[in-house]
């Protein structure tokens, strides 16, 4: 893989161009969806979305927000994280925690959290060999 930037989504366009990788994480994402949820996101918590760029296409997409609890204090949380299926084992998600890593600190946060499925073994396997620790089970209910 040739030179990549990492760069923050900061209008449509970007949006637009990282859309199709988020996608692969979260596969029944419509576009409308999409931009519906990180307008409210965005606004409510200050969600962001930075992507890693090469030649001009987008290989991988981190989401990400800032939150204060009693458990963490000020923590950097990650809200979703994926290389596409090309680029997977180039080290692009480990740049994005890395980038992670380094906003949380310029932030004056406490540490970095993120959930991931129960079955995804290899994203279990990939946050452990960068040094993170299982902490937690979340549970979740859906409603109606």
């Amino acid at each position: 893989m040739s030179k990549f930037q990492i760069f923050r989504a900061k209008d449509k366009n970007d949006l637009e161009r990282c859309y199709p990788v988020m996608k692969e994480l979260r596969g029944e994402l419509s576009f409308n969806d999409y931009m519906e949820i990180y307008e409210h996101a965005h606004s409510a918590d200050g969600y962001e979305i930075v992507g890693i760029e090469s030649d001009g296409k987008v290989s991988a997409v981190m989401g990400y927000r800032v939150l204060h609890d009693y458990v963490h204090g000020k923590h950097l949380y990650i809200d979703d994280l994926v290389s596409t299926e090309s680029q997977r084992s180039k080290g692009l998600g480990a740049e994005l925690l890395g980038h992670a890593e380094n906003l949380a600190k310029e932030l004056g946060c406490k540490g970095l959290r993120l959930c991931t499925g129960i079955d995804n073994e290899l994203g279990k396997k990939f946050y452990e060999r960068h040094n993170w620790k299982l902490r937690a089970v979340a549970y979740k209910k859906k409603l109606g």
